[in-house]
């Protein structure tokens, strides 16, 4: 397949199974929070959390295998010298094994004693379900070191760009998910610790499936002793990795500080708010987290041919995208956001819409620079970037606690969180300038003024029928159907350049022609 035709492939994959993880994904938190509970479904989210810490580096590793097998494939091809790139790919690869078969184990020494006194004598938890929340906890934890074990494997898929294929991994597991709830929801109990194990099962057959496909899909999936103790490459993937980690450190301390803050102050019920909250804000990213599989090995890529002209075009034109498809779904969903509630949950929690409104208005501010933080990671150096937006992270917890400790409600939580945010994505502009020469005028100038027009524009027609019409079902749709109406042609013909709009209809006509 031509490299043109698999990112479209990729592009289209990632798209739909987005949709379908958006569409299950509401029906799933529904469902879940029927089965389970408010107070466990709480619970399961504080709990689940405190393994954030083995989350955070999974995610950090997985991203840093990626880069540097991406980074050796582009200088391959500038070099075309395939069988150098190859064997330098299978370094990295026995490298990458070597590292996800000690640390694992290492943070499940120092972590799981801490995590489980944590459950049984820190967090606001129910006398009669402490020992079940000890069992959610240790299947996380297994589900969690399982993920990092096939870094190394799901990471090859990404950097060798055969995201469909994922895709297909993912339409499986959320559908048997839906099943599984429905069941849950039709036979009512106490579901809250086999919950926990049936998400267990759910991440551990696709990895060990992608694990055995890897090896046999690609020739540089192959371990080689000689490669597995190379310090030169240690040192190179533990710099980009430690830097990173401490970047990183401020977001995962950030969101775990949050859940464990709001249980402590404002209790477990008010945690299954937030969760709802994260849940459709996550829900609404979904697309443009699709676009951002299909453009961060190409960008990577791009890096390591030293073409930083395409790379800075690339970071744009996901920045542009990636606002927009968020969008399409944030306008409709914010305008309607109590009758979607209710018809979601019936009877959402305390503080539930509120708590979305907040969380969309992060997300979407986030989605500006998505792009940009890309690009900057591909290039590799790292080293202030990840100091000074750690930094920023980690600022929404002590402005958080602030407003709480001083009798805030919890919005005054997430206005913290949004304080710490918009600094980030500051602190992430002026990083692209200056590590990858992106003028912030051009940016400015070519995603965030079409955009926000569009938003505007768009947004005042999708209002017409929230003044005119009664709050039912069918303004929602209604809403959602002019929202769409007037979004796209606007999309098209304002946020798109001309290149832009060539590169669109280039990618369709290539998705169905060969070559």
């Amino acid at each position: 397949m031509s490299p043109n035709r698999r990112i479209i492939l990729n592009i289209v994959a990632t798209y739909g199974r987005s949709l379908y993880a958006l569409v299950i994904g509401l029906f799933c938190g529904r469902w879940t929070l029927m089965a389970l509970g408010e107070v466990d479904y709480g619970l399961m989210g504080v709990v689940g959390g405190l393994t954030a810490f083995i989350s955070f580096f999974f995610g950090i590793l997985s991203g840093a295998v990626g880069r540097f097998y991406a980074f050796a494939i582009g200088e391959a091809s500038v070099n075309k010298n395939q069988v150098a790139g190859l064997e330098r790919c299978r370094q990295w690869f026995s490298l990458a094994v070597t590292i996800h078969s000690i640390i694992p184990i290492v943070l499940m020494i120092i972590g799981y004693p801490i995590g489980e006194w944590a459950v049984r004598n820190f967090l606001t938890i129910p006398a009669d379900r402490v020992d079940a929340c000890v069992w959610v906890f240790r299947f996380v934890c297994i589900s969690c070191f399982l993920g990092m074990v096939t870094v190394p494997f799901n990471a090859m898929y990404v950097a060798k760009q055969y995201i469909a294929e994922l895709t297909i991994y993912s339409f499986v597991t959320s559908t048997l998910n839906v099943i599984f709830l429905y069941y849950m929801v039709t036979h009512p109990g106490v579901w809250l610790t086999r919950y926990a194990f049936w998400q267990l099962l759910l991440i551990l057959a696709p990895q060990l499936i992608i694990a055995i496909r890897a090896c046999s899909l690609f020739p540089e999936c192959q371990f080689r002793r000689c490669y597995a103790w190379n310090w030169s490459m240690y040192k190179q993937m533990l710099e980009y990795t430690g830097w990173n980690i401490f970047g990183s450190l401020g977001y995962m301390l950030k969101g775990q500080g949050i859940a464990v803050l709001v249980n402590k102050y404002y209790g477990p019920t008010v945690n299954a708010a937030m969760n709802i909250a994260n849940t459709v804000s996550g829900q609404t990213q979904t697309l443009s987290g699709a676009m951002q599989s299909a453009f961060t090995p190409a960008i990577t890529t791009a890096a390591g041919t030293g073409d930083y002209g395409k790379v800075r075009a690339l970071a744009f034109r996901f920045c542009k995208f990636g606002m927009l498809l968020s969008l399409i779904f944030m306008l409709p969903l914010a305008l309607e956001l109590p009758e979607v509630m209710r018809l979601w949950l019936k009877t959402p929690p305390a503080y539930a819409t509120g708590l979305c409104w907040m969380m969309l208005l992060i997300a979407f501010i986030d989605s500006h620079t998505l792009g940009l933080g890309v690009a900057i990671m591909a290039k590799g150096d790292i080293k202030w970037y990840q100091i000074v937006l750690g930094c920023f992270n980690l600022l929404a917890l002590p402005f958080a606690w602030l407003f709480a400790a001083n009798g805030g409600n919890v919005y005054t939580v997430a206005f913290g969180i949004l304080i710490a945010w918009a600094l980030l994505v500051y602190g992430r502009v002026l990083f692209a300038r200056r590590l990858i020469g992106v003028s912030v005028r051009q940016w400015f100038k070519s995603v965030i003024v079409p955009i926000c027009s569009i938003l505007v524009c768009s947004g005042a027609v999708a209002t017409l029928p929230h003044i005119l019409m009664p709050q039912s079902f069918i303004r929602v749709v209604v809403t959602a159907m002019i929202s769409m109406v007037t979004f796209v042609p606007l999309s098209w013909m304002i946020a798109l350049d001309e290149t832009e709009k060539c590169f669109v209809k280039d990618k369709i006509r290539r998705c169905f022609c060969h070559g």
